[in-house]
């Protein structure tokens, strides 16, 4: 968008022009003289606060330092992701394997939320991995081959030619946001942009707006609903009309409108859409060019019949995940009796008689707990399902004596049957490497979120059982259980979220247990991601940031790095106020996720100017021990052997991106309290090299640049030079490592 200001830019009383260093007097200290410095620095005179101050920071840097940390941030964030999978049946738009890991980088990504979660009307999984800006030409293209237009398409097109601004209130997953893509993609010549959430509409102008433009924006914070009217509205139409653009606003069929004041702006659903065209044209542009894959598929009398069948309550994303199991079929790698048989426990009917009939409170809680925990071990399942049938109990049976279990009483072959699921053998990553476990998950992946939804609307009694066991699993040790506890809090939370956050969500945030907070991100994460809910929950996270205490900073600060629903500038904004010695951690892990889901420069820009002299200490300090947790926690995958380091792959690639890691590596080496673990750092980068030769080159050029960029060289080759003659693991490479730097000296 023209004239958009740069990310993290509101002025600061103490400056906001990011100041170079001046090169300092090469010095000859190696890293161990420079530990004893640090070891014997005196306390600082104060009160108890200060000291505890530096306590805390010490213990954000060791925590951050630790290999073991890395590693459960990163098994945590991954089952965030697979639990999100698991039980809502979402992509994670670009979230998995991206920033929910701490082995994988993807170079240039921009994640967020464009469009319903499976893009309805024929267009599978539009996922776009985009928060703001211009929607990719290749996104828009695969939308126009497989898009199916519904009953009252041609309206509302003549609707939003009219007008130049068209407000669609329909509920989600009716393939509203792919609708809207395909508008804009046909009425404008110049591409798709989606508009900030964050953005007032009030306050859009036509200098804002690229010429011939379509502008998206997927989300209408109730509030900005409730002031909008009919001036606004027209305001907003000459000003599209200006500038020759159109734009399309979303709103939740939840979202009041002032529709005597902006009615003739609002259409409210788009009509039906016929099953069976829909599938044709999704199989047909699958199967284009496929010379094994049975094309005819649909014309088989036992597919039609399946067809047939499908009520018109199916939503066009179940339509859309159908078309992806017959995909399957046509080319033999699914069988179709499993399609007939999930779609034929689809209905509402058919669901709602099976759960009634369970056998027991036993096997009801056997239940619950596999929509919890789908797909996880057999005995975190049946763990689970036990602990909630004892609660069960003790409101069925209130005297002890009749609390009794019978434990051989039923299979576990025979639950799993029951609860229409399956065993299945996978592999489980551990402290002590992969694992082979066994699973359990529903036959129809559904059936999870399915579960928790009759539990709300049918057993509101056995719910508040399963809330309060829910919020005690929130504090367990395992990452798994954390992780699947708050995505099934967050999950609950979009039917009513003020009574879930209030009982459950801000009881875990503002909790002295950090695991706690953990499963207050995890659910947070749901409805953050929901159009309808994620104002409200960027509302909360700026709260906590500004005003919220310790343990509410922290929350927030880690949920910032991972929600796609608030800005890179407002999310660096939040967390740059959120910076604290007891929040000093939970913030470098949260700019650390933000580094993997928006533009890595704007990261390292914002904390090169947070760590410059000038800063407060508490955000210079925060800012620099960020820059330790990107080194430590993330590397990029190559196609060698060995996983470059993320900071050192980046200054190879992008000049900006290197003078802003030379700057930073150099104020951690110039840091007291810090010397050591970026020393270490370099070590364990020296030791990689060993193991892929193909990092040694570009370590001595990067350590070379840095000695250089802080007038200490003669340090770090005393550092070389004491590895490379020292008898440990490090000793080959650091000798390679050596000659290379030295040659960058020799260079004219």
């Amino acid at each position: 968008m023209a004239n958009e200001p740069p990310e993290d830019q509101e002025p600061e009383p103490d400056g906001d022009t990011p100041t170079t260093p001046t090169p300092a007097e090469p010095s000859k200290e190696s890293s161990a003289e420079r530990d004893k410095k640090t070891e014997e620095k005196p306390e600082k005179d104060g009160d108890g606060k200060e000291e505890q101050d530096e306590d805390d920071l010490r213990a954000a840097q060791g925590k951050a330092a630790d290999p073991e940390s890395a590693e459960s941030w990163g098994r945590f964030s991954d089952q965030v992701d697979t639990a999100v999978r698991s039980l809502l049946g979402w992509g994670t738009g670009g979230l998995a394997g991206s920033f929910g890991t701490a082995n994988f980088f993807l170079g240039e990504t921009s994640v967020g939320q464009v469009g319903d979660r499976h893009g309805a009307t024929g267009y599978l999984d539009v996922d776009l991995r985009l928060r703001s800006g211009e929607v990719p030409g290749p996104v828009l293209e695969r939308i126009e081959q497989s898009y199916v237009e519904p009953e009252g398409y041609a309206e509302l097109r003549y609707r939003l030619e009219q007008r130049q601004v068209l407000i669609i209130q329909a509920k989600k997953g009716t393939g509203r946001t792919t609708t809207a893509l395909r508008l804009l993609n046909e009425t404008c010549r110049a591409g798709v942009r989606k508009l900030d959430p964050d953005r007032r509409l009030k306050d859009l102008t036509a200098k804002d707006l690229e010429p011939a433009c379509g502008y998206l924006l997927e989300s209408l914070d109730p509030r900005q609903a409730a002031e909008f009217r009919t001036f606004h509205a027209e305001q907003l139409e000459q000003a599209m009309r200006d500038q020759g653009c159109m734009l399309v606003v979303i709103v939740d069929e939840s979202v009041r409108l002032l529709e005597s004041e902006i009615g003739d702006f609002v259409v409210t659903g788009f009509g039906r859409i016929r099953p069976k065209p829909l599938l044709e044209r999704y199989l047909a542009w699958e199967l284009a060019g496929s010379t094994t894959a049975d094309r005819e598929l649909l014309t088989r009398p036992d597919v039609r019949e399946i067809v047939e069948q499908l009520g018109e309550e199916l939503p066009p994303r179940e339509l859309a995940r159908l078309g992806r199991l017959l995909i399957d079929v046509a080319n033999n790698r699914l069988d179709l009796a499993y399609v007939r048989d999930r779609y034929s426990q689809a209905s509402s009917a058919d669901f709602s008689r099976w759960f009634d009939a369970l056998q027991d409170s036993d096997q009801r809680a056997f239940v619950i707990a596999l929509a919890v925990f789908n797909d996880e071990s057999v005995q975190t399942v049946a763990t689970a399902a036990r602990m909630l049938a004892d609660r069960f109990r003790r409101l069925e049976a209130p005297r002890r004596e009749d609390r009794a279990r019978r434990v051989f009483a039923t299979q576990l072959s025979e639950r799993v049957e029951s609860a229409r699921a399956e065993f299945t053998d996978s592999t489980q990553d551990t402290n002590h490497g992969q694992v082979q476990v066994r699973k359990l998950r529903f036959r129809d992946d559904r059936f999870p979120v399915r579960v928790l939804d009759w539990l709300r609307l049918q057993y509101t009694d056995a719910l508040d059982v399963v809330l309060d066991w829910l919020f005690d699993l929130g504090g367990e040790d395992e990452h798994e259980v954390r992780a699947r506890v708050g995505v099934a809090v967050g999950a609950l939370s979009q039917y009513d979220f003020t009574y879930v956050f209030n009982r459950m969500i801000l009881r875990w945030a503002g909790s002295g247990n950090a695991e706690e907070r953990r499963a207050a991100v995890a659910a947070l994460r749901v409805p953050g991601q929901l159009p309808e809910l994620e104002h409200v929950v960027s509302r909360v996270l700026k709260e906590w940031a500004e005003r919220g205490t310790p343990a509410l900073r922290a929350t927030a600060a880690e949920a910032l790095g991972s929600m796609t629903s608030i800005s890179t500038r407002q999310a660096l904004k939040l967390m740059r106020k959120a910076a604290q010695p007891t929040t000093a951690y939970s913030v470098g892990v949260g700019l650390n996720d933000l580094f993997l889901r928006s533009d890595p420069g704007q990261v390292l820009d914002a904390l090169v100017r947070w760590s410059d002299d000038g800063r407060p200490p508490d955000r210079r300090d925060t800012a620099l021990l960020t820059v330790l947790i990107i080194s430590r926690y993330v590397v990029r995958v190559e196609t060698s052997s060995e996983r470059w380091p993320v900071l050192l792959w980046l200054a190879e690639q992008d000049d900006a991106r290197r003078t802003q890691i030379l700057v930073l590596f150099s104020r951690m080496l110039q840091t007291a309290d810090l010397q050591r673990y970026a020393n270490q750092m370099i070590k364990d980068w020296v030791q990689k090299s060993g193991r892929d030769r193909t990092i040694a080159e570009p370590l001595a050029r990067l350590l070379h640049d840095i000695g250089r960029y802080s007038g200490d060289r003669a340090g770090i080759r005393y550092d070389l030079e004491h590895w490379a003659g020292a008898r440990q693991s490090t000793t080959a490479a650091a000798r390679t490592v050596l000659r290379l730097f030295d040659e960058e000296e020799e260079k004219p």
